[in-house]
């Protein structure tokens, strides 16, 4: 049988600099946490979960443009194995045109296409 899964993959479109949460902690700058860079032509992927220190702004829409998709962190992994995967592609369709309306990343949608065979046990 034959089955699809869909993914983001992003590519910045200009060096983007977001002004970490951690920036105003001790620990934020003990810890060079102080911004969150994106050079032009780096490639991230599309995760809503992804909660690392790297990617951490604070809460708000001023502090986080992509607050409607999720909270407290930027919704991107620099690891292509953590990106979210849809089974409809209407859904990756949906949050890759919110990226793209933000402006600082070109949203694709690529596909993973699986073949495997079903057993009875």
């Amino acid at each position: 049988m034959n089955k699809s899964l869909y993914y983001i993959e992003c590519t910045a479109k200009d060096d983007i600099e977001f002004k970490n949460g951690w920036a105003d902690s001790e620990y934020g700058r003990e810890n060079n946490l102080i911004k969150t860079v994106y050079k032009k032509g780096d490639v991230v992927y599309y995760n809503p979960k992804a909660s690392s220190n790297e990617t951490y702004v604070g809460y708000g829409k001023d502090k986080n443009p992509y607050f409607h998709l999720c909270s407290s962190h930027l919704p991107f992994t620099r690891q292509k194995k953590f990106a979210k995967k849809w089974q409809i592609k209407d859904y990756a369709d949906r949050n890759a045109r919110w990226i793209e309306q933000v402006g600082h990343f070109t949203a694709v949608v690529k596909e993973i296409k699986l073949t495997y065979i079903e057993e009875e046990a």
